[in-house]
C-alpha cells in the first residue's frame, strides 16, 4: 500500500514539474529512514525534510530549492554550437556509498588513473562533495579553481569554460577538485551537477565522479548520468544494511542491474563478513571486492594512488581489473587499449 501511494506521489511531481519547470518539489515527511529520503530525491524532488522541521532546517532547504529552480535554461555550462548541442558520448561511473569512511575516494582516484594507463582513453574525474572531498588530497594536487568556484559562476548567471577548471595530473588525468579552503555555503545545485556531468562526457571518454558520504540531490544527479554506477561498501554489518537499503531504493527507481554494480571494500583485516554473506544481504552479486591492503595509508600519505605507487600491490591489481572490465579491454595489458566494449554502449 505505501509504495503504491509513493509511486502515486511520484507520478505526480512529475507532471507539476513538466507543467511548470520553475516548480521545485520539496517533501516533508515524517519518516526519516535513509530508504525515504533516497526515494524523494531520486523520484524528481529537490529537498527532504524529516518532520518536525527544525525552523533553521526548513528555511535552509527551501531557499536551496529556489535556488535550484532558476531558469533551467540559464543552468547550462556552455552555450550550444550553432548545429544543437550533441548528446554526450562519454561513459559516466559515479562512485557512491551510503555514507562515508567506506574508501570510495580512494577507488575512485585509483579507477580513473586504470583507465587512463590501460586505454589511453581520455579520463576526467570530478569530486561533486564540493567542500569536503578529498580527491584533490589523494593525488597530491593543489588546486587553486574548484568545483564550488565553477558552480558559483554558473549560479550567477554566466556561462563559464568547464576545461578551464581542470587540473592536469601527471597520469594525464583531467581533475575537476573540490574546495579545501574558504566557506561552506549551500549543496551544489543538482541541475548543475548534471549539466557539468553531460558536459564532460562530450569531451572525454570517461568521466569518473566521486560523490559525498551522505545522500542528496547532487548524488541523485550524478546517479541518473551514470553508464555505470558502484556502489561501494565497507564489509561491516552496518555498511553492509545500509547497502541493502540502497539498492532496493535504485533498484524500485529503475536501476538494472547491468548499470548498478557491487563493490565491497576489504578497508581491514576483519574478515567476520564474507563476499558471500554480503551478497546474499544485499540480494545482488559481488561485482569487485577490493583485498585490505597496508600500503593504502602510505600512497593515501604520500599523495600518490596506489596503482603509481604500488602497482604490484593486491589492491592495485584489482583495481586494475575492475578497470579492465568497465573499459571493456578484459584484460590489463596495455596493447588492448582502444577497444571500448564490454560493460558500456556508446549513447546517442
Amino acid at each position: 500500500m505505501w509504495k503504491s501511494r509513493w509511486r502515486s506521489r511520484t507520478a505526480r511531481w512529475s507532471v507539476v514539474q513538466a507543467s511548470a519547470p520553475r516548480v521545485t518539489a520539496v517533501v516533508i515527511s515524517h519518516r526519516r529512514d535513509a530508504a525515504t529520503a533516497q526515494k524523494v530525491m531520486l523520484s524528481g524532488a529537490r529537498g527532504f525534510v524529516a518532520s518536525p522541521a527544525e525552523p533553521h532546517a526548513l528555511d535552509a532547504t527551501l531557499r536551496a530549492a529556489r535556488t535550484r529552480h532558476l531558469d533551467a535554461q540559464e543552468m547550462i555550462l556552455r552555450p550550444p554550437s550553432a548545429g544543437g548541442e550533441p548528446p554526450p558520448a562519454g561513459f559516466v561511473i559515479t562512485v557512491f556509498g551510503p555514507k562515508g569512511g567506506v574508501g570510495k575516494t580512494t577507488i575512485a582516484a585509483n579507477l580513473a588513473i586504470s583507465l587512463r594507463r590501460q586505454s589511453q582513453a581520455r579520463v576526467v574525474i570530478v569530486d561533486t562533495d564540493a567542500y569536503f572531498g578529498d580527491i584533490a588530497l589523494t593525488l597530491g594536487l593543489k588546486p587553486e579553481r574548484t568545483l564550488p568556484d565553477l558552480l558559483e559562476q554558473v549560479a550567477a548567471g554566466e556561462r563559464p569554460d568547464v576545461m578551464s577548471f581542470l587540473l592536469q595530473h601527471p597520469s594525464g588525468v583531467a581533475v575537476l577538485p573540490a574546495r579545501h579552503a574558504g566557506g561552506v555555503h549551500s549543496p551544489p545545485d543538482a541541475e548543475a551537477i548534471a549539466h557539468l556531468i553531460r558536459t564532460l562526457a562530450r569531451s572525454f571518454d570517461f568521466v569518473v565522479v566521486d560523490t559525498p558520504g551522505a545522500f542528496g540531490p547532487s548524488v541523485a544527479a550524478a546517479l541518473d548520468e551514470s553508464t555505470t554506477a558502484l556502489l561501494v561498501t565497507s564489509a561491516d554489518m552496518a555498511s553492509v544494511k545500509d547497502a541493502r537499503i540502497s539498492m532496493e531504493a535504485l533498484r524500485e527507481e529503475g536501476f538494472s542491474d547491468d548499470r548498478l554494480k557491487l563493490v565491497v571494500n576489504h578497508a581491514t583485516n576483519a574478515n567476520s563478513v564474507t563476499d558471500s554473506d554480503i551478497a546474499r544481504t544485499v540480494q545482488t552479486e559481488v561485482f569487485c571486492s577490493i583485498p585490505h591492503d597496508r600500503e593504502v595509508p602510505i600512497s593515501t600519505q604520500r599523495g600518490e594512488p596506489l596503482v603509481l605507487h604500488a602497482p604490484r600491490a593486491r589492491m592495485a591489481q584489482e583495481v586494475n581489473e575492475l578497470a579492465a572490465m568497465l573499459s571493456g579491454l578484459g584484460t590489463t595489458e596495455p596493447e588492448q587499449a582502444g577497444v571500448f566494449g564490454g560493460l558500456f554502449r556508446r549513447r546517442g
